[in-house]
């Protein structure tokens, strides 16, 4: 076997040299692709991690009211609150309305009363007048 040192020579024919240097570029665009690629994925699936946690925190705490509410259900509230406030409404005109029909249950009772002391005023009248004559 031959002795290697610093003399020692290889002869490659530029054909090979250029196939090396073109695998070697090949070689190393594949290497770089694939390493973003899979960078890019990892952090795909970070960021999905991330969002499915958020989910889960949203689903457990939203219905407590500690994430606030959605428009829809702002809209829904406000419509109820003002719902309720109609019905408070409704219910105070009720009762002035009670109020009112026993006042005028009073005021007919008095009516009839007064109107009956008038007719019997009136009867007493047409009855003196008729003994005047």
């Amino acid at each position: 076997m031959a002795e290697i040192n610093d003399n020692t020579t290889v002869e490659i024919p530029l054909r090979n040299l250029v196939a090396l240097g073109a695998g070697l570029v090949m070689a190393t665009t594949a290497y770089v692709t694939l390493n973003t690629r899979i960078t890019q994925v990892e952090q795909r699936l970070e960021i999905q991690d991330i969002k499915v946690g958020e989910n889960a925190n949203f689903v457990r705490e939203w219905p407590l009211g500690l994430r606030g509410s959605l428009p829809a259900d702002l809209r829904q509230d406000s419509n109820i609150i003002m719902l309720k406030e109609k019905i408070l409404e409704i219910n105070e005109i009720e009762k002035q309305v009670r109020v009112i029909e026993i006042d005028l249950g009073r005021i007919r009772s008095q009516t009839e009363t007064q109107e009956q002391k008038i007719e019997t005023i009136f009867e007493i009248y047409n009855n003196k007048l008729v003994q005047v004559k």
